[in-house]
């Protein structure tokens, strides 16, 4: 047992499983078929012992309490849709912003769905929020394989800040450790974080390396993982937040709510590394849009079952770039109006008679775009027929593709991608 928890009042009962390791030093422990009168018990039961309420938040029949300790954060969540009650000592995590800061507005709130290279990879995402205040709000990043493209990050930062001003990232936020969501990261932190950036946090909850399933999981996707915990402990000065289910933070005008992390499928399985996803519902300018990384289908019946039709929302990211990953019901309750696919015109084309989930999400919506087809800009309040497409700048290196990969494409499919390419480029 973590020795965290030799200060932290127990339950009304024992706890049937064995404490689960959140990684960073934090630890969990789960108890079951707990009514709401119980979390309120237990809730006030941490308080009296000394713990210093920080926040909490509630979202239908989920509730949460944040706490703070001598030297940890305790958080306590509970579930009505299952009676867990999750209760994590987290001792290596920086606060949030748990009320709106004053945000001048210099500029108007925008989400773009940034084109990342797609040139020798099929897969990579990368969101781009500007705040209101003309800072950025990033999720994940790109792939390795999309070798350039933390310059590329870098120059489109550049061209959106007024000149003479510094890069002012407000927010990173990772939803899980896949190479293709860290790797251009870690290449901004190598190649262009300097004394021309900010970067005021890191935003991200990793499932540990060691945890039980991992050898059914990629190796190289360890070693990544790995690689970057050990990156940004040479950023000391780049606060992280740790993030738990039920924590609401801001991040200058946008509001952010954690609706799960890995923590949640315990003592469930993790053969599936994607269902480690942490899940955000962001709100910005009265719009929300939902993010579910690469959630799968753990993920998604849990984030159905707590949450229904509070997963509405204006725009979707489809989860794990419209490849398996959340279902049709899922796609139903957020009924957005907007649909953005992180992946190429080619594995979007596979993927469409394969996936119901995808036909769902687009029937669905009013408007539904993909990644590699260019750079695409939505401002926020979201209001249909806004929404711009920058000219496409990236396309496929067949040959380079088929000998890291082995996907081959006819001749003929080839020629209507080019096509398809010079039209886009010329708009």
């Amino acid at each position: 047992m973590c020795k965290l928890f030799e200060s932290v009042p127990d339950f009304f009962r024992e706890s049937d499983e064995p404490p689960y390791d959140c990684n960073d030093g934090a630890s969990m422990r789960l108890y079951r078929d707990v009514s709401v009168e119980e979390y309120k018990a237990y809730t006030d039961k941490v308080k009296a012992a000394g713990f210093s309420l920080f926040d909490e938040n509630r979202i239908k029949d989920n509730y949460y309490s944040g706490f703070s300790g001598d030297n940890f954060m305790l958080y306590v969540n509970y579930s009505g849709a299952d009676g867990h009650m999750h209760v994590i000592a987290d001792p290596n995590t920086e606060l949030y912003e748990k009320e709106k800061p004053a945000c001048q507005p210099r500029a108007e709130t925008v989400l773009y769905q940034f084109e990342i290279d797609h040139s020798l990879i099929d897969c990579g995402m990368c969101y781009i929020v500007q705040c209101a205040d003309n800072s950025f709000f990033i999720v994940d990043s790109a792939h390795v394989c999309s070798v350039l493209d933390n310059q590329r990050i870098y120059d489109f930062l550049r061209s959106l800040t007024p000149e003479g001003e510094k890069i002012v990232i407000s927010g990173w936020f990772f939803s899980h450790g896949h190479v293709d969501h860290i790797g251009k990261f870690m290449d901004f932190l190598r190649y262009n974080y300097d004394d021309s950036v900010v970067i005021e946090k890191l935003y991200y909850n990793f499932v540990s390396c060691s945890h039980p399933d991992n050898g059914e999981w990629i190796i190289s996707d360890k070693i990544f993982q790995l690689q970057f915990e050990e990156l940004v402990k040479n950023y000391p000065e780049i606060p992280k937040v740790k993030l738990h289910r039920g924590q609401s933070f801001w991040v200058r005008n946008l509001k952010f709510d954690v609706l799960c992390t890995h923590e949640d499928i315990y003592p469930d399985d993790l053969i599936n590394y994607n269902d480690s996803s942490t899940v955000l519902m962001m709100t910005a300018e009265s719009s929300k849009v939902l993010f579910p990384g690469d959630a799968g289908e753990k993920e998604s019946r849990l984030l159905e079952d707590c949450y229904g039709d509070y997963l509405k929302c204006d725009i979707v990211q489809v989860a794990h770039h419209g490849h398996f990953g959340t279902s049709v019901e899922f796609y139903e309750l957020a009924h957005a109006d907007v649909a953005l696919f992180a992946t190429t015109q080619i594995m979007f084309d596979g993927d469409w008679p394969v996936y119901a989930a995808n036909r769902k999400a687009v029937e669905l919506s009013k408007e539904h775009y993909i990644a590699s087809n260019g750079t695409v800009k939505i401002k926020l309040p979201y209001r249909f027929g806004a929404t711009e497409v920058f000219p496409d700048e990236t396309f496929e290196d067949f040959e380079g593709i088929y000998n890291l990969w082995g996907y081959e494409y006819t001749k003929e499919r080839k020629e209507e991608l080019r096509e398809a390419f010079e039209k886009r480029k010329k708009k």
